[in-house]
This record gives C-alpha cells, sequence and structure tokens, in this order.
C-alpha cells in the first residue's frame, strides 16, 4: 500500500475504509458489448447488499426488464428507445465511487442514548416499489440521530398489477426488511414503527371481519 493511502478492507460485498470507517464502492465499468448480455453484466457487477445505492440500480434492472419484454435477445443489439437510457445510466455509474456511506449508526460526539425506533418505509409505483429501514436514536440530551439499516428496490412484475398490490408487495417488503434488521441490530426495548401512504394498505392489515382474496391473504 502507497504511502498516504487509506487501508481499505471488503466487507458484504463494498468496501470498508478502516481510517475513516465508512463504507465505499469500487466501480470499474468494463466495456461490455451493447447488447442484453452485457447490460445483465454491467448491472449484475454491482454488488449491494444492504441497498445504499438501491435507487440507482432500479433503473438498470427496468432496462433490463424492458429488453426482455421487447424479447430481445442475448446479444442483439439494443434497440435505439432504450440505448440513450443505457448511456445515460453508464454515465452516471462510475460517480458510485464518489460514495461514503459511514458504518456507525451514531456520530461520535453522540451522547448516551435513552431510546432507539427502527423506522420501516414502503411505496410503490407502476415501475417498481421498494422499502427502507432507518435506526432513530435519541440521546439524553435531546440529540437525534437518523441512519439508513436497509434499503430495497425491486422492478414491478413484468405482469401488469394494479398500485394498490404493489403497495401490498412494498409493505411485505418493508416488514421482512424490519424482521432482518431487528435480528441483526440486537438492541434492547427496540421501538418499531412501519409506514405507508396506502389507505389500502391500512384497511387490510386492520380489516379481521372478512375473508380475503388469495394474492391479499398470501
Amino acid at each position: 500500500m502507497a504511502l498516504g493511502e487509506l487501508h481499505i478492507e471488503r466487507a458484504l460485498g463494498v468496501q470498508w475504509c478502516v481510517e475513516a470507517d465508512e463504507f465505499q464502492f469500487r466501480v470499474v465499468v468494463k466495456k461490455n458489448p451493447l447488447t442484453r448480455r452485457g447490460v445483465l453484466s454491467t448491472v449484475a457487477s454491482v454488488y449491494d447488499p444492504l441497498g445504499f445505492v438501491a435507487p440507482f440500480l432500479l433503473v438498470g434492472k427496468q432496462i433490463l426488464q424492458e429488453l426482455c419484454k421487447d424479447k430481445v435477445s442475448w446479444d442483439e443489439d439494443l434497440p435505439e428507445h432504450i440505448l440513450p437510457q443505457w448511456e445515460s445510466w453508464l454515465r452516471d455509474l462510475p460517480h458510485l465511487a464518489v460514495l461514503k456511506i459511514p458504518r456507525s449508526y451514531l456520530p461520535s460526539d453522540f451522547d448516551e442514548v435513552v431510546s432507539f425506533e427502527l423506522h420501516n418505509f414502503a411505496d410503490a409505483s407502476f415501475i417498481g416499489y421498494g422499502a427502507c429501514s432507518y435506526l432513530r436514536a435519541v440521546s439524553e440530551t435531546g440529540q437525534i440521530s437518523c441512519s439508513l439499516v436497509i434499503g430495497k428496490a425491486r422492478v414491478a412484475p413484468t405482469k401488469l398489477m394494479a398500485i394498490p398490490r404493489l403497495e401490498l408487495l412494498a409493505a411485505v417488503t418493508s416488514v421482512h426488511n424490519g424482521d432482518d434488521a431487528k435480528s441483526e441490530l440486537e438492541i434492547e426495548n427496540l421501538q418499531e414503527y412501519y409506514w405507508t401512504d396506502s389507505r389500502l394498505v391500512f384497511g387490510y392489515v386492520n380489516n379481521d371481519a372478512r375473508r380475503f382474496h388469495t394474492f391479499v391473504a398470501n
């Protein structure tokens, strides 16, 4: 290691700068062919297990899904209506290397914590749905710190699906995120909150008076 370089370790598929105690992304943009196979190779090369860049990767996955829907073969050149989108995404890809995410959930000058809360958010649209979980800490002096714990973003199924169903999928993803985060954090007396802007989801969750259709029940 050259003098002056920060020590870097690999952790969970991303880089961990030991001295700065930050997660970083090492991005090597290979010149893959402008085909469906090349798109898949490039999108899959960014490993993001905690969902730090999930919104960005979702765009790449949407482009890949569009190629599948158009039945573009693996080694066929990208269609003209998709090529500009892909080239724009490729230009932005190297910018991930600039991101620096603190590994610690609390700032170094944070006072004694009196309460921890896990806030789980869910939302959906016609093109995709996602969820993210934040750890909120309150100190004895009133300081507040919020840190992203985990996020997930998924493209909507190729079969056209109504927004209420997508909102339900997002809510389920949020619950899975919350369960995983709570299990890994191992914080005593952790208060959990789940947030959604879908009144239909609230209605389904609170309704125990009637039988659900199979999709909703599952």
